[in-house]
């Protein structure tokens, strides 16, 4: 059913025929803070976000052996025996991985992408691979570098401040 200007008129059968077009751009308080640095609580549920997704990563991996080693020998099968030591290290290992591929592809982890928040260098780029890798590793074995926020005026964490880099919200 349309009208003479070929515009459809709402039915009770076809009520998504009278839908407004797309919602424009946002412009109310929260677009002003578009491109500010993030603070510790923001990047920090991030950060929460991203180990979790970490953790479920290693869990797929230790279950992924116990499969391959059940299906290699199924009647002398027993889950692997991991230490603490090992997973921690394979999950220190794929955090870095994560972060590092995340930073230079994307621009950001899922857990920054969640919360609206993006990696950039100095000049408001997305980094490249080897600055992406050494902050990857720097956030890996200093996490604690990312208390620096509470008393930069610039809220920039120790691996922002050696690398030249931000987080920013996106």
């Amino acid at each position: 059913m349309t009208t003479a200007d070929e515009r459809p008129v709402p039915s009770a059968d076809y009520p998504w025929h009278a839908a407004t077009g797309p919602v424009p751009v946002e412009t109310g308080p929260r677009s002003s803070v578009l491109g500010f640095r993030a603070g510790l609580v923001t990047r920090s549920l991030a950060n929460v976000a991203d180990l979790v997704v970490v953790v479920l990563v290693v869990i797929g991996g230790y279950a992924s052996v116990a499969v391959a080693k059940f299906l290699i020998d199924p009647t002398r099968f027993t889950f692997p025996v991991a230490s603490w030591r090992t997973l921690l290290l394979a999950g220190l290992l794929v955090e870095a991985v994560y972060f590092a591929i995340t930073w230079a592809v994307v621009g950001g982890t899922y857990g920054d992408r969640l919360l609206g928040l993006r990696v950039t260098d100095h000049q408001g780029a997305r980094l490249g691979w080897a600055r992406s890798a050494l902050r990857a590793v720097l956030c890996v074995l200093l996490p604690i570098g990312l208390l620096w926020v509470l008393v930069s005026a610039e809220n920039r964490s120790v691996q922002d401040l050696v690398l030249r880099t931000s987080v920013v919200y996106d």
